[in-house]
């Protein structure tokens, strides 16, 4: 799966995040990868799945990867996800993927999660949210509405919750 070009010209520190749930052999008998490109010809593997230990998630898995070297700033810019080779034996459901995104760290999003301008997010704000969680935007919530979508709702909180962690 590759992307159509994406415009990054204008970004720094951009990200990749996803979630995933991929089942793949080690990659002595299988080959599973996440690449990324600025001219559509050459690839850097910037995930392969672990020579000594199959991958066999149970769950949906969130994933973030730095880009910034190949992505900030340039006009094209292509994300893939490779399957193969592998082999006859263990059969495992390969790549399934959701959510895709990439994120630019220095852009100002919709909301950012800083409900008292401090210039960080930290439990406060995360408190702040809990009281906007399900609400309009108006009236205090702007903070919270990270997607953009005009409400605080659970998309918002794994954005909210992703900024907590800091990058992965």
């Amino acid at each position: 799966l590759t992307t159509t070009a994406i415009d990054c010209s204008n970004l720094t520190q951009v990200s990749l995040r996803f979630w995933r749930w991929l089942g793949v052999e080690q990659a002595f008998f299988d080959h599973a990868s996440v690449r990324a490109s600025n001219d559509g010809t050459t690839w850097t593997t910037i995930w392969q799945n672990p020579t000594d230990a199959d991958v066999a998630d149970f769950t949906w898995v969130f994933q973030q990867f730095d880009l910034s070297a190949i992505a900030d700033g340039h006009a094209t810019v292509y994300v893939r996800w490779t399957m193969g080779t592998t082999d006859s034996g263990w059969q495992y459901c390969g790549w399934n993927i959701d959510d895709i995104q990439l994120v630019s760290l220095n852009c100002t999003p919709p909301g950012d999660g800083d409900y008292n301008s401090d210039n960080r997010v930290d439990l406060y704000d995360f408190a702040q949210f809990q009281r906007c969680l399900g609400q309009p935007v108006p009236g205090g919530c702007e903070a919270g509405d990270m997607d953009g979508n005009q409400r605080t709702d659970l998309a918002d909180y794994r954005l909210l919750e992703t900024v907590l962690n800091g990058p992965q």
